[in-house]
């Protein structure tokens, strides 16, 4: 197994491990999914923080925080819990295809194998929260 693989693999792992947790300690999993959904994307700014950043990948991701801040506000919203989780759902798999695209670049604190171990993170939980 190559390592974007082996990171891919770990990150649905700690997907499902996060899953456990949420379910055996939050009634309703679509708060701490949609949060999770806007933490995922903010992290990638906030490991520039401080360093000279390109003005394209500056405006990518700040896009990508309110895209997901904004999926994640229309969930929780909605008083459809199966639309709700959908939707989240959806978001979540849309960050692993930004994941895959986003160019890091040098000014990133991230390390290289981040953006695999995300993205598998994202597709599991999302296939997680269409489960239900």
């Amino acid at each position: 197994m190559n390592v974007t693989a082996t990171a891919i693999a770990a990150g649905a792992a700690l997907a499902l491990g996060t899953d456990v947790i949420v379910r055996r300690t939050t009634p309703s999993q679509l708060l701490p999914a949609a949060a999770g959904l806007v933490g995922a994307a903010v992290i990638y700014p906030a490991a520039r923080a401080g360093r000279a950043t390109p003005r394209a990948v500056a405006a990518r991701e700040r896009l990508a925080v309110v895209a997901t801040a904004g999926i994640a506000a229309a969930a929780v919203a909605r008083s459809d819990q199966v639309a709700a989780r959908r939707l989240v759902a959806a978001g979540w798999a849309s960050h692993a295809l930004f994941d895959a695209v986003h160019e890091r670049g040098s000014t990133s604190r991230l390390p290289n194998w981040y953006p695999a171990v995300c993205a598998g993170y994202d597709i599991a939980l999302a296939g997680l929260l269409l489960r239900r």
